[in-house]
C-alpha cells in the first residue's frame, strides 16, 4: 500500500460522507480506510445498545449505500461484529495505520468503550482523534448556573438556541482507489466480513422485543421495506424538499393523516445519513416558509438535544426513572395487556391504528406515540420499560436518548415530564387530530394481531379498559406512591 499517511474512520451512527468531521480531517492527512462493527456489549456494560429489529434492518441498507458511496471517493468500507475493544485495535495493526479517527457518542456506556479504545491506541503508538457530528451542543459545553446540567427543556432550549454549529462541510476530495492485490490484503483479516455476514438481517442478536425479534426476518421484507429507501442519496434527496415537511408545521404537526406533518427525517438523524446541523442550516434556508414555522420544527430539532443532554448525564436511562420515587410506582404485570397493546388489538381505535402504523413501517407519528404511551403506563398501569423496549425492536429511528427520554416524560417519572395527572385520553386525542377517521382509517386493523373484519373497517372491538375508570386508578396508584415517599 502506499507510503502516504494512513488513518482508519471508525463509522458508527454517522452513515455519510457529507458533513462528516472525522472523514473530512482524515482525508486531509492522506489515505482513509473505513471501518463499521456490529458491536455488542461487553461483561462489564460497556458499549451502545444492541440494535432492535427494524434498526438493524435499516443499518444494513444504509451501509450499503455508504459503502457505495465511499468506493466513489476511492475510499473501502470494512465490516466487522463482536467486540469492539478488541476489534478496533487489531484492526489498526493489521492495515498499519498511522490514526484512528471517529464521531463522539454520548451515552455513558458508549463513551466508557470509547475511552478504553483510546487508551489501547494511544498505547500502541497510534493517535486517536473524536470529533463532533452527532449533535449540534455536545452536553459538557452546557450548563446552568447551578453548574449541574439542565433538567427542563425551555431553560435548556434559551441556553443554546442561537449558538454558532459552524458550516456544513463538502465531502472530501476523492482518492486512489486500492490495488487489487491491497484489496484483497485489506480483505483477508481474519476480522473481516461482507456486510451479509454481519447477520442484520437473520433475526441473531436480537434487541429487547422478543415478540417483534422473532418476526425480523418475515417482517422487515413484508412491511417496513417497503415503506423506505434508507442511505445517505435518499436522505439528501428528502433534505432537498424539507419546505414540505416545514411549511405550515405550527398548524399540521399534531394531524397524524396528513403526509406532510413532519418531515420524516428522524431515522436519518438516527443513523447520521444527514447531521444536525444539515437540517439546521437548511431549515434556516428555506425563504418561503413563516419564521413561526421554522421556528417550531428547530424547537423539536433541539428537543432532540436536549434529550442526549440528559441521557449524557444520566448513566441508566434506560431502565431507572429519573425521578427516583417512581421506582416505588406500583406498576402492575398484565401479560396479557401488554400482548394486547404489542398487537395492537386494545380495542381503542387510535391506540391500535398506531401499533399497526409501527408494525407496517416501523415508524408512528409523535403525537399518536404520546396516546399509545400513555395508554400502556397510565390507563394499564404497565412498566415503562415494556413499551420503550417495543418501540426499541419496533422503530427504525429510535436511539438511546430519545427512546427512553420519551418514555420517561410520557410515564411521568422523566425530567422535564408532564404533570402526572396529563393522562392522554385516546379518544379525544382521535376526535381532535384525526376527526375524520382519516389516519384511524388507514392503519387500523395492519397490526401484528389479528381483528375481525368488522373490527378492521369500524373498530367495533370492545376495549380492554375503562378510560376514565382507570384514569381514577392511575391518579390512586400516583397517590399511593407519594404518600409512600413521604
Amino acid at each position: 500500500m502506499s507510503n502516504e499517511h494512513l488513518t482508519l474512520v471508525w463509522f458508527r451512527d454517522d452513515l455519510r460522507v457529507d458533513d462528516h468531521e472525522a472523514l473530512a480531517a482524515a482525508r486531509a492527512d492522506g489515505q482513509v480506510i473505513g471501518l463499521w462493527i456490529r458491536e455488542c456489549r461487553d461483561d462489564d456494560g460497556r458499549g451502545p445498545r444492541p440494535l432492535g429489529g427494524a434498526a438493524r434492518w435499516w443499518a444494513h441498507e444504509s451501509l450499503r449505500v455508504l459503502e457505495t458511496e465511499l468506493a466513489r471517493l476511492g475510499i473501502p468500507l470494512l465490516f466487522a461484529a463482536g467486540s469492539a475493544a478488541d476489534i478496533v485495535p487489531q484492526a489498526a495493526a493489521d492495515l498499519k495505520v498511522d490514526a484512528v479517527r471517529w464521531s463522539r457518542r454520548y451515552a455513558p456506556a458508549a463513551r466508557r468503550l470509547d475511552e478504553q479504545i483510546k487508551t489501547d491506541l494511544a498505547d500502541a503508538g497510534r493517535a486517536v482523534h473524536s470529533h463532533t457530528g452527532a449533535l449540534l451542543v455536545e452536553p459538557w459545553t452546557v450548563s446552568p448556573q447551578s453548574g449541574d446540567f439542565y433538567k427542563v427543556f425551555t431553560p435548556y432550549f434559551n441556553a443554546v438556541r442561537d449558538r454558532t454549529v459552524g458550516d456544513v462541510l463538502p465531502a472530501p476530495q476523492k482518492q486512489n482507489s486500492l490495488s487489487k492485490v491491497d484489496r484483497q490484503t485489506v480483505d483477508g483479516h481474519s476480522w473481516v466480513r461482507d456486510l451479509d455476514g454481519l447477520g442484520l438481517l437473520d433475526g441473531t442478536g436480537t434487541g429487547s422485543g422478543a415478540f417483534a425479534s422473532a418476526r425480523t426476518p418475515r417482517w422487515w421484507k413484508t412491511t417496513v421495506a417497503e415503506h423506505w429507501s434508507p442511505g445517505c442519496r435518499e436522505a439528501a434527496r428528502q433534505l432537498a424538499d424539507l419546505s414540505d415537511g416545514v411549511e405550515d408545521y405550527t398548524d399540521s404537526h399534531d394531524v397524524p393523516a396528513d403526509p406532510d406533518s413532519t418531515s420524516g427525517l428522524s431515522p436519518r438523524l438516527r443513523f447520521g445519513e444527514l447531521s444536525p446541523r444539515q437540517l439546521l442550516a437548511a431549515a434556516l434556508d428555506l425563504p418561503e416558509v413563516s419564521d413561526d414555522d421554522r421556528h417550531a420544527w428547530i424547537r423539536q430539532l433541539y428537543w432532540r438535544e436536549f434529550s442526549w443532554h440528559l441521557t449524557y448525564h444520566l448513566p441508566n436511562v434506560e431502565s431507572e426513572p429519573m425521578r427516583p420515587e417512581f421506582a416505588r410506582f406500583p406498576y402492575e404485570d398484565d401479560p396479557e395487556a401488554l400482548d394486547h397493546w404489542q398487537n395492537g388489538t386494545t380495542g381503542i381505535p387510535l391506540v391500535d391504528a398506531g401499533m399497526a402504523q409501527l408494525w407496517q413501517t416501523g415508524w408512528m407519528h409523535n403525537r399518536v406515540r404520546m396516546a399509545t404511551a400513555s395508554l400502556l403506563t397510565k390507563n394499564l398501569l404497565i412498566h415503562w420499560w415494556h413499551g420503550e423496549q417495543w418501540f426499541w425492536d419496533t422503530l427504525v429511528d429510535a436511539d438511546e436518548a430519545n427512546n427512553p427520554v420519551s418514555w420517561q416524560w410520557v410515564a411521568g417519572c422523566g425530567a422535564d415530564a408532564a404533570p402526572y395527572f396529563r393522562i392522554f385520553n385516546p379518544e379525544r386525542q382521535r376526535e381532535r387530530f384525526d376527526p375524520n377517521n382519516e389516519y384511524v382509517g388507514k392503519w387500523l386493523g395492519h397490526g401484528p394481531g389479528v381483528l375481525t373484519k368488522a373490527e378492521r373497517s369500524h373498530g367495533d372491538r370492545e376495549p380492554i379498559v375503562d378510560l376514565k375508570a382507570s384514569r381514577q386508578a392511575a391518579l390512586a396508584a400516583y397517590d399511593r406512591m407519594k404518600s409512600e415517599a413521604e
